[in-house]
């Protein structure tokens, strides 16, 4: 088996229980200099101020001042603060416009897959013995700012690593800290104690993987590696060329596994093979098909589908035992990175469950209403637990998607008392008032999902489901998720009315422009169904809002002039700055949010 593969697997069952190490190799291929070629040049400039062309610079160096070169020296002979130093060096470690343009001194595919890896929550700490920033610049890239150690200093501030969505440690100093360069014999013969133990612990605590590193010069570096007596997990060492002798030699006291490859290519092929797995999570589009044919020839049947029935009392018993909704823990030193990655797999694991719901909600009847609809409440419930709000509120997103899946299958098959239901029949706990209210009043997608623009993610994600399986079409899709979104939001600003509170949730739904301001896109549709039922809107009839139309009209009035409001405030900071709306031009206010 390719140790890519094997190594995705390891990735995927222990995530970030590998450590990562990048030699000179990793970064030369990006264009970047060695400290060797930067020690050099310095070296030649000095010379050049006299006169002299030398054949070996370090030879010269030495025969005219009397000390082997050390980048302090040459540093200190060429400039004067410590503001000189860093232009000085800025010059050989950030490319120019050119070079940018040529992709000369930026992330290689080796630094980009790495900083996937740490997006993917597979990878936290990172050495290098680089002076550049490259590994920072890509994990930037991709919304992760690491902790970035650059000077033994730095280590003693430094918050535990378990703690730390991702860590730069740079051993031997980076060119933002030239007093930190080491980078001749006896500077590397020997680490700062403080750094020492750091690495005793990474060796110790963590698999590793080394790419681009000789072995040769580093024997600080070599001690760290082959006095750790432990072997948790497999060392792979990635190099295009055969290993030298003595990096050979700690490859066997390491026990660690050679790779003939690049770091371009292994790395590439590593981010390949550990998303694919990832994937394999999700339940297979194919199956999740077959699912909803089976439902729709189960639904358009003379006689009540059993087997329909007990597929469907089937996912909702997985889902409502899946350890990421049940297990915790509900507090983690990385709040923001355990987020995301739980509302990844729940939105993965539901994927079926709200196919079928769907399928259900618009070919359904009350009959097979039964098999289900009681299930939100169930899901909706929320434990007494202590710790991050945002994640014991992942606990409820199933219940969210519920509503909206079923909701919008509900309300384009015109089953009004359906839509009714979900609206007002499944109940959760109000804790801020101590109380219960209707769920889909509660649990928007911004309050349980936990993140910014909550609904037109969900939009995203239920629109396979509408569009491709059940062949809405995309428009037609649309209409249904901003009709359903629109009775939601008209729902919770009722209960916000009679509670003495306001809602901030913001919404998936078009700003058309009328007259002087701006009206979400359905309330036009909801308006001329009132005209056309004479005042008894089918969702009135159904029981909504009590049947009462002035209770309607106000709770419709009252959200139709925030959001006027709302999309007004966003067109004029937009028309501030360097972006323009075409305000008569349906558009979506949280594109702009």
């Amino acid at each position: 088996m390719e140790p890519q593969l094997t190594l995705a697997f390891a990735l995927h069952a222990n995530p970030r229980a590998y450590a990562v190490l990048l030699g000179a190799g990793v970064s030369i291929a990006s264009g970047m200099p060695s400290a060797w070629d930067v020690q050099e040049d310095l070296i030649r400039r000095i010379a050049r101020t006299e006169g002299v062309i030398p054949d070996d610079p370090e030879i010269w160096y030495k025969q005219r001042f009397g000390v082997s070169p050390t980048y302090d020296g040459l540093l200190g002979a060429l400039t004067r603060t410590s503001n000189e130093r860093q232009a000085l060096l800025r010059a050989y470690f950030e490319p120019t416009g050119d070079e940018k343009s040529q992709g000369i001194k930026t992330p290689t595919m080796a630094h980009q897959s790495l900083a996937r890896l740490t997006d993917l929550g597979l990878i936290r700490v990172i050495m290098t013995i680089n002076f550049d920033r490259l590994m920072e610049t890509a994990l930037r890239d991709v919304g992760i700012e690491p902790t970035v150690v650059a000077h033994p200093s730095d280590i003693a501030g430094m918050a535990p690593l378990h703690t730390l969505q991702c860590v730069v440690i740079h051993l031997h100093g980076d060119y933002l800290n030239p007093t930190s360069m080491l980078n001749t014999s006896d500077e590397l013969a020997s680490y700062a104690p403080g750094l020492d133990k750091l690495l005793d612990q990474v060796f110790d605590e963590y698999g590793l993987i080394i790419s681009g590193w000789s072995a040769k010069w580093d024997v600080a570096l070599r001690n760290s590696l082959t006095r750790c007596p432990t072997r948790r997990f497999t060392t792979y060492w990635v190099d295009p060329f055969e290993l030298s002798p003595v990096a050979n030699d700690v490859r066997k006291l390491r026990q660690a596994e050679y790779v003939k490859s690049d770091a371009d290519t292994f790395f590439g092929r590593l981010v390949d093979s550990t998303e694919a797995l990832l994937d394999i999570e999700r339940e297979h589009p194919a199956s999740i098909a077959t699912a909803v044919s089976s439902a729709k020839r189960a639904l358009g049947g003379s006689q009540l589908a059993i087997s329909l029935h007990d597929t469907i009392r089937q996912e909702i018993s997985r889902v409502s035992q899946l350890p990421v909704l049940m297990a915790g823990p509900w507090d983690t030193a990385d709040v923001p990175s355990t987020h995301a990655q739980r509302l990844e797999l729940i939105e993965a694991q539901c994927e079926k469950l709200l196919a079928l719901t769907a399928t259900m909600a618009y070919w359904g009847s009350e009959e097979t209403d039964k098999w289900w609809v009681s299930d939100i409440e169930r899901f909706a419930h929320r434990p007494n637990l202590s710790g991050s709000v945002a994640l014991i509120e992942l606990i409820r997103t199933p219940a969210t998607f519920l509503i909206y899946a079923a909701g919008i299958g509900a309300l384009a098959g015109e089953r009004w008392g359906l839509v009714n239901r979900l609206l007002t029949e499944p109940q959760a706990k109000d804790h801020y008032r101590d109380q219960v209210a209707p769920a889909s009043v509660l649990l928007s997608p911004g309050t349980t999902m936990g993140v910014s623009r909550a609904s037109s993610r969900l939009y995203d994600s239920l629109k396979s489901i509408f569009v491709e399986l059940l062949s809405f079409g995309e428009s037609a899709y649309r209409d249904a998720w901003e009709r359903f979104e629109y009775m939601r939001l008209i729902m919770q600003t009722d209960y916000s009315l009679s509670h003495g509170s306001s809602t901030s949730d913001v919404p998936h739904i078009r700003a058309v422009e009328d007259d002087d301001h701006y009206l979400p896109a359905p309330a036009a549709w909801l308006a001329r169904g009132i005209t056309l039922y004479s005042g008894d809107h089918p969702l009135l009839s159904n029981g909504l809002f009590g049947g009462d139309l002035e209770r309607l009209d106000v709770a419709k009035s009252t959200y139709d002039a925030r959001f006027s409001e709302w999309a007004e405030n966003l067109v004029w900071r937009q028309s501030a700055g360097s972006v323009t709306v075409y305000p008569s031009d349906p558009w979506y206010p949280d594109s702009l949010q």
